[in-house]
């Protein structure tokens, strides 16, 4: 996020100003591209404070703040690819106002008091239960394009969970699939380290029980996994002890890349004939051997989106570029009309259809078909309250 688009602090004090306008007449569309033109619609409004937002198809919120607010060029970049793909198979993109929420705010009051959208692109880590209510209250879908932690968890239980639609793969598959590449190499006993966090030990949990699905077993001083605070010399000095008394094949790491745990992981000293296992990538060699999970997962429309991305914005995308492009292809295809009505509750779309091209799947929406786009990160076998699955890959060092 550019300086210029950050909220000003008089924004900040007032729920209405959260919004800030993005609306772009067919001249500018024309004249300066799509995303140009949101970027000079920006740069030239105020907030709501001081003008109020045009009605749009589609509102996009990103974090205003914090360590998330860096992702909302990527989301936005990925989501124009999208919108010029669509123009380019001769379908005119749905329009599109951007808005921003602090991390974790409630969006009932700056969305409910905005001119209403027919589709809502909720921000990264958003807070579930509040945007399934205004789902619920407002009849609204919900599109929530890098939800993957633990709180999908309980989203099925959730109100309005039936109009949110998770279109990332949740971190648990993450877990599935370390469990999968030890019980392949024929490893069947390890030892368990995890951070303090509560993300860490839902993934821990959801790794323990996949492990043991496959007849793992957990070895170490309580034959459980060990929390562990990596600024804790002793607590490490203990686990050196423990992972060379216990002599497991592999000692399973489940932190995030650059952690505490991560660091002090890294710097320890570990016996030779032992397997680093990580539930994140390997980040750096060491002398012993290692083996972790990209969480990069890819889908069917992967490597035409990637071509196209990099031609448009000169580097190679990533999982937040990938989650705009898959919202973008959802709003382009729920934007069509067919039989004389446009399909915001995302009816028309089935996870069992054959993935499509967007020029083909756009030309069938039109013609009344159910159909499923080729993403770029899943498989996209979507439903409302339910992640999609993956193909994730390994890495080793």
């Amino acid at each position: 996020m550019t300086t210029a688009e950050q909220p000003r602090s008089v924004a900040a004090a007032t729920p209405l100003a959260v919004l800030k306008q993005a609306g772009l007449t067919n001249h500018w569309r024309r004249s300066l591209g799509w995303l140009a033109g949101i970027s000079a619609a920006l740069l030239g409004s105020q907030t709501l404070a001081a003008s109020t937002p045009m009605r749009s198809d589609v509102r996009l919120l990103l974090p205003s703040e914090g360590l998330l607010a860096g992702l909302g060029d990527g989301l936005r970049r990925g989501y124009s690819v999208a919108m010029e793909e669509s123009r380019s198979c001769g379908v005119e993109p749905p329009s599109l106002q951007v808005g921003w929420l602090p991390p974790g705010a409630n969006p009932q009051q700056p969305v409910g008091a905005a001119p209403r959208s027919q589709l809502l692109v909720a921000p990264p880590a958003a807070p579930l239960q509040a945007y399934g209510q205004l789902a619920d209250q407002q009849r609204l879908t919900v599109l929530l394009p890098l939800q993957r932690g633990v709180s999908l968890e309980g989203l099925p239980q959730l109100r309005g969970s039936d109009r949110l639609w998770p279109l990332m793969p949740g971190r648990s598959l993450e877990a599935d699939r370390l469990a999968e590449a030890l019980l392949g190499d024929k490893i069947k006993r390890v030892m368990v380290v995890r951070d303090r966090s509560a993300e860490s030990k839902a993934l821990t949990d959801r790794f323990v029980a996949s492990f043991a699905n496959g007849k793992g077993e957990v070895i170490g001083p309580t034959a459980a996994p060990i929390s562990v605070a990596g600024d804790d010399p002793s607590a490490m000095q203990q686990l050196e002890g423990d992972v060379d008394w216990y002599r497991p094949p592999a000692l399973v790491v489940i932190t995030q890349p650059g952690s505490e745990l991560a660091k002090a992981v890294r710097g320890a000293n570990w016996p030779e004939t032992l397997l680093l296992a990580w539930s994140a990538p390997v980040e750096q060699p060491m002398a012993v051997e290692q083996i972790g999970v990209n969480p990069l997962s890819r889908g069917p429309g992967w490597k035409a989106f990637a071509q196209r991305f990099e031609q448009r914005w000169g580097y190679k995308p990533g999982v937040v570029e990938s989650a705009g492009y898959d919202s973008g292809l959802m709003s382009a295809l729920a934007s069509v009309q067919a039989g004389g009505r446009r399909g915001w509750d995302l009816q028309w779309f089935s996870a069992n259809a054959k993935p499509q091209p967007l020029c083909t799947a756009l030309k069938l929406r039109a013609e009344g078909a159910k159909v499923r786009p080729q993403a770029a990160s899943s498989q996209f076998d979507l439903s409302p309250g339910v992640p999609p699955s993956a193909q994730l890959q390994l890495s080793r060092g």
